[in-house]
């Protein structure tokens, strides 16, 4: 059975995920790292905010948005824009994943 749904339906079931995924988290802040500001879930560091611009997302984010809507790189960078802007007027970030899980500066992340 297919179902058709619109697309303001559809762009709400992505926004409801993508709030799933990031929220609620912590803010948390790092003498080691003092241009980044971590978002912090369940422990574990989900998000980095460069002051250079960029909002990087993990791994498992990034690619839980793509597998569950079928989407390519610049598609889910595209929703995460969107959602930014919606959610924390943030739409002048740049949403990226490392592509190799590299970031050491998210162990042990503390106030």
């Amino acid at each position: 059975m297919k179902y058709i749904i619109k697309e303001s339906q559809y762009n709400n079931v992505i926004d409801k995920f993508i709030t799933y995924q990031l929220e609620p988290h912590e803010e948390k802040r790092t003498k080691k790292y003092p241009k980044s500001v971590f978002w912090v879930k369940d422990g574990e560091v989900i998000v980095e905010i460069q002051k250079s611009g960029y909002f990087w997302v993990s791994p498992q984010i990034w690619n839980n948005i793509t597998i569950m809507f079928s989407l390519e790189y610049d598609e889910t960078q595209q929703v995460i824009k969107d959602w930014l802007e919606e959610h924390y007027k943030l739409g002048e970030l740049i949403p990226t994943t490392p592509i190799f899980v590299k970031r050491i500066s998210w162990k042990n992340i503390t106030n």
